[in-house]
Formats: structure tokens, C-alpha cells, sequence
């Protein structure tokens, strides 16, 4: 039941994070691309495209929040395992297939870790330093993660700017206004 809690708290914290920095990055979108084109106006499609750009924003900004957690379980992570390997003797050398167990019995623990790493290949590694070389692991996947994330966001950012820039209306112009009033002047000669 603990673990079910962890989960839902988390991705509750992870969920409202997400939105919050979502809403402020749409928010800065519109300000940005108004404040470059000053003459020109929102129309409906520009908002609908906000929503879409918002909705892919906010997936990738709940998912960099959720991974952001899981890095913070790091010394979760290293007292489960050497819960679970300080029965071993010191000199002991890990098979890729140990390791992995070693991973299953930590992802009951920790849920949250197991969703994220579905493959463990330790081997070679000793009682005395596989949990931390697991963190170490652990905080390096997350980072490129968080990296991939953020950089499909940004790409989300500025294809979805392109097109609401594309949906704007420019201003408006009355037709005499676009020719020059200037006096025709006949010459008799």
C-alpha cells in the first residue's frame, strides 16, 4: 500500500509541476511572439494551436518533473540494494543475470525506479560498490532523459511558434490609405 502512495504522490507533484511550468511557458510563447509582432492579432486558430502546443508541452514537462523524482531516489535506490546484498561475502562478483534479479527485487520496493529501468547488467560489480555504481547509472540515464525531453520540447516550442505566427492576422489597412495621396498636376503647354 506505501508503494501505491509513493506513486500517486509523486505523480501527483510531477503532474502539477508539469502544468504550472507548462502554463508559463505558453504564456511566454504568446508574449514573445506579440511583442515581435506588434501589428498583427491572434486569431482562433492561433489559440487552438496554443492548446495542442500545450498539451504536447505539458506531457514532456510532467515527464522531465517525473524523472527529476526518480534522480532524488538515488539514495533510496543504494541503501535497497545493499539491504539486500549485505548478506554476501565482500569478494562476491555479480552475473549480468544477478543483477538483473537485483533489479526486480529493488523495483517491488521502489516502483517508480522500476518504471524507468527494465534492464540491469551489473556483472563484474561486488557487494561493496553495485549499489552505488546502480545510482551512478541510475542519475546518468535520467540526465539524458531529462535531455531528450527538453530538447523534443524545444523543438515542440519552435515549430509550434512557426505556426501560430503563420495563423495570425496582419493589420488591417483601409484601401485609400495604401495609396498616396498626391496631387495630379497637368501642365499646359
Amino acid at each position: 500500500m506505501g508503494a501505491i502512495f509513493n506513486i500517486l504522490s509523486y505523480s501527483m507533484g510531477s503532474l502539477l509541476v508539469g502544468v504550472i511550468i507548462t502554463v508559463l511557458e505558453i504564456a511566454l510563447v504568446f508574449f514573445i511572439i506579440k511583442s515581435w509582432y506588434k501589428q498583427r492579432s491572434y486569431t482562433p486558430l492561433s489559440f487552438i494551436v496554443g492548446g495542442v502546443l500545450f498539451l504536447i508541452l505539458a506531457y514532456h514537462s510532467v515527464i522531465i518533473c517525473g524523472a527529476t523524482t526518480i534522480k532524488s531516489y538515488g539514495n533510496d535506490l543504494e541503501d535497497a540494494v545493499n539491504s539486500v546484498v549485505h548478506v554476501m561475502p565482500d569478494n562476491y562478483v555479480f552475473s549480468q543475470e544477478e543483477t538483473q534479479g537485483l533489479l526486480d527485487v529493488i523495483s517491488n520496493q521502489l516502483p517508480l525506479v522500476g518504471y524507468y529501468a527494465k534492464y540491469a547488467d551489473f556483472h563484474g560489480h561486488t557487494p561493496a560498490d553495485v549499489a552505488h555504481e546502480m545510482n551512478m547509472e541510475m542519475q546518468r540515464f535520467m540526465n539524458r532523459y531529462i535531455i531528450e525531453h527538453l530538447l523534443w520540447g524545444l523543438l515542440f516550442v519552435v515549430l509550434g511558434s512557426a505556426v501560430i505566427i503563420r495563423t495570425m492576422e496582419g493589420a488591417r489597412k483601409s484601401r485609400g490609405s495604401s495609396r498616396k495621396h498626391t496631387r495630379s498636376k497637368f501642365y499646359d503647354e
